[in-house]
C-alpha cells in the first residue's frame, strides 16, 4: 500500500483536473462579462452626473438673483445681457460661478416665441461625450412688458 502511494506522488486525479478547468472557465466567463458591463455603468454614471449638473445650473439661473432672476422665474433682460457679456469675456469664470467642473463645458440658450439667442457658448461640443440637458421657463421683463422664454442648459 505504501508503495502504491509513493508512485502516485505529484500526480493529479482526473476529477481534480476537470474541476480546475471548469473553475478556470467560469472565472474567465465572469471576467469577460464584467468587462462588457463596467463601461456601460461608467457611461451611465457620467450621463447622470452631467444631467445633475445641467439641472443645478438651470435652477441657479432661473431662480437665483446671482443668475438671471430678479425673483424665481422672473428674469430681466439686463441680467441676460450681463451674463452674455461675462461669458464672452471670461467663459471660465461663468463655469466657476455655476459650479461646473473645469473638464466640462456649458451652453446656455434662451428662446422666445420667434428667436433663439445663445447666451453662453464655450468650445464646440465634442462628439461621443455624455450630455446633460435642462429646460426652464421664465418670464422676461423688458421695456415695460414681458414674455415667456425658454432657458435651455446643456452640459458636456
Amino acid at each position: 500500500m505504501v508503495q502504491i502511494l509513493r508512485n502516485k506522488k505529484g500526480q493529479f486525479s482526473i476529477e481534480y483536473l476537470l474541476a480546475f478547468i471548469l473553475f478556470s472557465v467560469v472565472i474567465l466567463y465572469v471576467s469577460f462579462q464584467a468587462a462588457n458591463v463596467i463601461p456601460g455603468i461608467f457611461a451611465e454614471r457620467e450621463r447622470s452626473r452631467k444631467e445633475s449638473m445641467a439641472h443645478r445650473t438651470g435652477d441657479f439661473l432661473a431662480k437665483n438673483e446671482n443668475g438671471l432672476a430678479e425673483e424665481p422665474y422672473l428674469w430681466t433682460r439686463t441680467k441676460i445681457e450681463d451674463l452674455k457679456e461675462t461669458c464672452e469675456q471670461d467663459y471660465g469664470e461663468v463655469k466657476d460661478t455655476m459650479g461646473i467642473v473645469e473638464t466640462s463645458g456649458v451652453e446656455i440658450v434662451i428662446y422666445n416665441q420667434t428667436t433663439r439667442e445663445k447666451i453662453c457658448d464655450g468650445p464646440p461640443i465634442p462628439s461621443g461625450v455624455s450630455l446633460g440637458n435642462s429646460v426652464r421657463f421664465g418670464y422676461v421683463k423688458e421695456n415695460g412688458h414681458g414674455e415667456v422664454h425658454r432657458l435651455e442648459v446643456t452640459v458636456w
